[in-house]
């Protein structure tokens, strides 16, 4: 340092040091790979439930759901499958249309002894009351109104002394050369408190559809008279089997066509058919219209409706 100079040394700059990069080890390699699985996982599952939730939605929505969830436990009902007795078509009437009568098949539900089952077909049952007992008086009632009006042939498909097929009925009806189907039924349900009438129509697949509905919108007008209430939309009804046997039911309003099978009488039949579920078997209400006296009530009604049916007073 020269003699009498002072020099002053200013402090350097602070340099800017880069940070030094995080070392990674294997361990928290893992850790965030975790932790990037477990995002996806959430991801996906979030949305699956998105997924179920709109799937849901769909299918509560879908008209078939709406008819069965009314009434998840339905009554047994005729399907064409296993064996069964042999219709004698031989003793079955010629259509009698050369003397102008009108042929209408009556079809009883249920009855005879089933091979299926080895037992008597009662169909349902409820608080001592067998459903074969009360269509077969109901149909027998509506043969003698349609007997002693000479404007008709009426044709029973069965007589309760033989166990046949719904194959078999609809043959008997074609075969005489029936010009409308009837089949009575009764439904029925684990809580007594189901109850009303529904019919099924022909659907829309089948050239008999629109006729077919026509007379049901007439039974269930009448039935809704007689103090019933309309099941479904307005008592009218398709039914179809799934390919897994599963029954859907859809309202008449749809005109959707499905190709799926419907009830075979319907279908064996070759006319305007419409099967009637007329009440609930397990419900006192219904049965007090349409048990003991009430099945002349029931075969009134549909003596009524088959003659509005052919425009007839």
């Amino acid at each position: 340092m020269a003699k009498g100079r002072v020099v002053f040394y200013e402090d350097p700059p602070p340099r800017t040091q880069t940070p030094a990069r995080p070392v990674y080890t294997a361990r928290a390699r893992r850790r965030r790979r975790r932790r990037h699985r477990l995002r996806g996982l959430l991801f996906a599952l979030a949305m699956l439930v998105l997924a179920s939730a709109v799937g849901y939605v769909l299918w509560y929505t879908h008209p078939a759901h709406q008819s069965t969830i009314e009434d998840p436990d339905r009554a047994q009902v005729e399907t064409d499958a296993g064996s069964g007795g042999s219709a004698d078509l031989a003793a079955v009437p010629e259509a009698q249309t050369s003397d102008g009568r009108i042929v209408v098949a009556i079809d009883p539900g249920h009855g005879g002894v089933n091979p299926n089952i080895g037992a008597e077909d009662y169909g349902s049952e409820a608080n001592g009351l067998h459903e074969n007992d009360i269509t077969l008086a109901t149909a027998q009632a509506l043969y003698d109104l349609l007997e002693a009006d000479s404007r008709f042939a009426p044709v029973l498909t069965a007589d309760g002394s033989a166990y046949l097929k719904p194959s078999e009925r609809g043959a008997v009806a074609k075969a005489a050369g029936a010009e409308l189907l009837l089949s009575i039924h009764l439904n029925y349900d684990s809580s007594a408190s189901s109850s009303g009438f529904e019919c099924y129509a022909a659907p829309p697949r089948l050239s008999t559809n629109a006729e077919s509905v026509r007379f049901g919108q007439l039974l269930a007008a009448a039935f809704s008279d007689l103090g019933l209430r309309l099941r479904g939309a307005n008592g009218v009804r398709y039914l179809y089997y799934d390919e897994n046997d599963n029954k859907l039911i859809y309202e008449s309003t749809d005109s959707t066509v499905l190709w799926d099978p419907t009830f075979t009488v319907l279908e064996a039949c070759g006319c305007p058919a419409v099967l009637c579920e007329e009440g609930f078997i397990s419900n006192a209400g219904d049965m007090a219209l349409l048990s003991g006296d009430g099945c002349d009530t029931a075969a009134n009604i549909y003596y009524d409706c088959i003659c509005s049916y052919f425009n007839l007073t």
